[in-house]
C-alpha cells in the first residue's frame, strides 16, 4: 500500500482532502489499492433537515383563509395524488426536479400539547414537551442527532459529526439526546470559517489551548458530581443539562484533538460577507450553498437548517400577520413568500444533481432532505403538517409522487422511514450496534411515538 501510494504521489488523506468543490476531480480507484479506498467505493449517505417556522399557505383542506382563495392559491401541497399531481404554483421552480422530490400528507405531532406557534420544537423530536412533570418543558433528542452519533454517518471519519444552521431565535430544530437545544450558528461567514478558514494559530498553540480546556472541565465534572449529592430531583434535572453540555464541549475537544492535524478542504467560492441580513433571500442561498459544500468536502453528514420565517426583500410584513391575513394584499405576500423558499429549496437540489460523486452519481443520489414546517396557518395547526422529501437515500426512496397518509399518522414514521433508508442501526446504552442472533447488526426498529416505516418510500 505504501509503495503504490509513492509511486502515484497521492496519500487517500490527501487525495479526499483536495478533492471536491475546489477543483472537482473524480476519484481514480487506480491509483490506490482495493484496502486504501474500499470504504469510499460506495458514497456515504447525507441527511439534511429544513423547517420554516410557522409553515406555508395551507391547502383548502387544512384551513385555507378566504383572503387566500381570493387571490386563486390553492396552498403548498398538490391536490392530486399519484405521479400525475399538477406542481402547485408556488414550487414551480421545483418542476425540473419532481424526479428526486415527493409530497407527503398526513404527517402529523400528535403527542405534542403546548404552544402551537413554536411547533418546530418538536418538528425533529416528536416530543411530549410536558412528559416530565419536574420541567414546565422538556424535550427530546431529535432524529438528526441520532443520525449523527451513528456509524453509517460517518462517526469520527468526519470533521464535525452535524452542522445546526438557522437564523436564531427560540426555534431550535437539534436537541440532544437529554433534550437540550443545539444552537444554530446564523453567520454564513462563521459556517464558511468552522468548515474551511484556515487556522490562525501554530497547531502547538492550539493544542495547549485544548488541553487548558480539558483541564477546565475536569474540575468542573469533579464540582458537578460533588454539587450532585447534595440537590433533589427536580434540580439535579437541571444539572443534567449543565452536565450534557459540559460533555458535549468534552466530545468537541476531542475531536478538534483529532482533527487538527488535517488540513481543512479547499473551496472555490469566496468566504461570505458578515454584513448579509439574516432574513435575506442571499442569507438563505448562501447557507444551502455552505450546506451542499459541507456535503460536497465529507466535512459532515447531518445538517439542520432552521430556514428564515420570511424574507426581507419579498415583503416587510412579519409572518404571523400574513398567516393571519384578511387582506388579498398581504395574502399575494405570503404565497410570493412560499415561492421564494422554495426556489431557494430548488437551488439547493441543483447543487446536489450537478455535482458527482466519484462513482459518477449525482450527490443527491445519496442524499436524503426533509422540508417543511412544524405548523401552519391561521391556527398554526400541527395536523397533515407540510412535507416534502427529497433525494434517494442512496437508491432506497422512491420518488416522484404524492402520497396521502391517514392523518392519525406519526411525524416520526417518516422520520424511522429516513433513518432506515440510509442505514442507522439499532446500538446499546454504550453506543455499541445491537446485533441478532446470527451477529448481524439490527436496524433501527422505533423513534419517538413512530409506528412502523411509511409505506411505499422504501
Amino acid at each position: 500500500m505504501r509503495e503504490k501510494q509513492e509511486k502515484s504521489g497521492w496519500s487517500r488523506r490527501e487525495f479526499l482532502k483536495g478533492a471536491g468543490v475546489a477543483i472537482g476531480l473524480p476519484f481514480f480507484p487506480s491509483l490506490f489499492p482495493r484496502t486504501a479506498w474500499a470504504d469510499s467505493v460506495r458514497p456515504p449517505a447525507r441527511m439534511m433537515f429544513m423547517c420554516v417556522p410557522l409553515g406555508f399557505v395551507p391547502n383548502k383542506s387544512i384551513g385555507n383563509l378566504p383572503a387566500y382563495e381570493a387571490i386563486g392559491s390553492k396552498g403548498w401541497f398538490p391536490e392530486e395524488e399519484g405521479q400525475q399531481y399538477k406542481m402547485p404554483e408556488v414550487h414551480a421552480s421545483l418542476e425540473p426536479y419532481r424526479e428526486h422530490i415527493s409530497f407527503l400528507k398526513g404527517m402529523s405531532n400528535h403527542k405534542y400539547r403546548g404552544d402551537s406557534h413554536i411547533g418546530n420544537l418538536v418538528f425533529l423530536t416528536c416530543a411530549d414537551t410536558y412528559a416530565n412533570p419536574a420541567k414546565a418543558f422538556s424535550n427530546t433528542g431529535s432524529c438528526d442527532q441520532l443520525a449523527a452519533g451513528s456509524e453509517i454517518m460517518g462517526g469520527q471519519n468526519v470533521r464535525y459529526p452535524s452542522l445546526a444552521l438557522g437564523v436564531g431565535g427560540q426555534m431550535a430544530l437539534s436537541w440532544t439526546e437529554n433534550g437540550v437545544p443545539i444552537s444554530p450558528m446564523k453567520s454564513p461567514a462563521q459556517v464558511f470559517d468552522l468548515l474551511f478558514g484556515k487556522e490562525d494559530l501554530p497547531a502547538a498553540t492550539r493544542l495547549q489551548r485544548l488541553r487548558q480546556k480539558r483541564s477546565f472541565l475536569d474540575v468542573t465534572l469533579k464540582q458537578i458530581q460533588r454539587l450532585n449529592r447534595d440537590l433533589n430531583a427536580a434540580d439535579r434535572a437541571k444539572l443534567d443539562e449543565v452536565l450534557t453540555a459540559v460533555r458535549g464541549v468534552e466530545a468537541n475537544i476531542q475531536r478538534e484533538e483529532k482533527w487538527m492535524n488535517f488540513e481543512k478542504p479547499r473551496v472555490s467560492f469566496a468566504r461570505p460577507d458578515e454584513s448579509t441580513s439574516t432574513y435575506s433571500i442571499r442569507h438563505a442561498q448562501t447557507m444551502f450553498e455552505l450546506a451542499h459544500a459541507a456535503f460536497l468536502t465529507d466535512s459532515t453528514r447531518v445538517i439542520t437548517y432552521e430556514m428564515p420565517a420570511s424574507f426581507t426583500e419579498v415583503t416587510p410584513i412579519e409572518k404571523h400577520v400574513l398567516n393571519h391575513t384578511g387582506d388579498p394584499a398581504i395574502a399575494k405576500a405570503a404565497v410570493n413568500v412560499d415561492r421564494a423558499m422554495s426556489e431557494q429549496v430548488a437551488h439547493f437540489i441543483k447543487l446536489l444533481c450537478e455535482s458527482k460523486e466519484h462513482d459518477g452519481q449525482p450527490l443527491i443520489q445519496n442524499t436524503l432532505a426533509a422540508y417543511g414546517s412544524g405548523s401552519w396557518g391561521a391556527i398554526h395547526g400541527l395536523r397533515s403538517l407540510p412535507l416534502m422529501l427529497i433525494g434517494h437515500g442512496g437508491g432506497k426512496i422512491k420518488q416522484g409522487t404524492t402520497r396521502k397518509y391517514d392523518d392519525k399518522t406519526p411525524m416520526a414514521n417518516l422520520w424511522l422511514t429516513m433513518l432506515q433508508a440510509v442505514g442507522v442501526m439499532e446500538t446499546d446504552r454504550n453506543g455499541k450496534p445491537v446485533k441478532d442472533g446470527a451477529g448481524n447488526p439490527v436496524a433501527l426498529k422505533t423513534f419517538a411515538d413512530s409506528t412502523g416505516t411509511l409505506e411505499g418510500l422504501i
